[in-house]
């Protein structure tokens, strides 16, 4: 796993503001970037909020305080003394591997080392567990760009709702298989299948861990409209009746093939995070190019027939 290191060891002065400059290195890279305080403190609060809206759990540092008394830029002493400060906690977030796929950290990374990672990964056929989360990313917004996918001729005539009308073909899948029940609480096992690679992925989520996601995608304002999540239900629960654990499962399937048919909607930031979590602590499972798309070609007939299909009505 990368390492980085952080050294502020010196500082400018322009139009009366403090400008830190900080060195950020990682085996053979290296970054250099000037920031005043007050720009690292607006990054200590948007960690602050991704802490919170990804529910990552995570042990913050703590950010330096300002001085109670005097200000620091009419000392020397100080501005070393906070530049200190700032570089400890520079250090900490830097190494917090969760954080490294947020463009606020992103940019403050050697951009040498993510680069030469990146490569390196992309003749690889499986995403480490051990590779940190910025180069995870890089390499999917590098796919991203390449949307493309090279299906079969006998194969593209029964494959069209891959291919939306603006021309995205879409590159992430989801099926859910089956179910459980843990304390009162269902548990989906789901399957994404990456178009671009040979390795599925399975996990397991609850409903209201996937809703996290809906409301995240509301918080980023975007321009396209948003399908619309799977209700809860008013009267009973959900996990009390196995037909609504099965509707609840087809409504969850056709919400996570629906958002990720949407290119906006898959380039935003909750749903970069939501794939990098799933192909970091998700279950590996190799399956061969052609069965791969036979797989999302098999998915997508079913998920068009569904589509079709009169609303069931529920005799409970």
């Amino acid at each position: 796993m990368l390492v980085y290191t952080v050294n502020i060891d010196d500082y400018q002065t322009m139009d009366d503001k403090v400008y830190y400059q900080i060195n950020v290195y990682c085996s053979d890279g290296h970054r250099k970037i000037c920031k005043r305080y007050s720009d690292l403190k607006a990054l200590n609060e948007k960690i602050i909020e991704k802490n919170s809206n990804f529910k990552l759990h995570l042990n913050l540092p703590q950010f330096p305080g300002r001085k109670i008394f005097g200000r620091t830029k009419n000392s020397v002493a100080g501005i070393k003394q906070r530049g200190k400060e700032l570089q400890n906690y520079l250090e900490e977030v830097l190494n917090i591997k969760q954080l490294q796929q947020f463009s606020s950290i992103k940019e403050l990374l050697p951009q040498q080392q993510l680069h030469q990672e990146t490569i390196q990964l992309t003749h690889s056929d499986e995403y480490d567990k051990e590779v940190c989360w910025l180069q995870m990313d890089e390499l999917k917004r590098s796919f991203l760009e390449r949307q493309e996918i090279k299906t079969p001729k006998n194969l593209k005539s029964k494959c069209k709702s891959s291919l939306n009308t603006n021309g995205y073909v879409q590159r992430y899948h989801f099926s859910i298989d089956d179910y459980e029940i843990q304390q009162d609480v269902v548990l989906y096992t789901i399957t994404l299948t990456d178009a671009k690679k040979t390795t599925n992925y399975q996990f397991t989520s609850r409903y209201s861990d996937l809703r996290e996601y809906d409301k995240l995608l509301k918080k980023e304002n975007l321009k396209v409209e948003l399908p619309v999540y799977p209700k809860r239900k008013i009267i009973s629960q959900t996990n009390e009746n196995p037909f609504f654990i099965q509707e609840r499962q087809e409504q969850l399937q056709k919400y996570l093939n629906d958002i990720f048919a949407i290119k906006e909607l898959v380039q935003s930031e909750p749903l970069q995070y939501f794939i990098t979590k799933i192909k970091l602590e998700g279950k590996a499972i190799r399956v061969g190019p052609v069965q791969q798309k036979q797989q999302i070609c098999t998915r997508s007939i079913l998920y068009e027939s569904q589509e079709n299909l009169p609303e069931r009505k529920s005799s409970f």
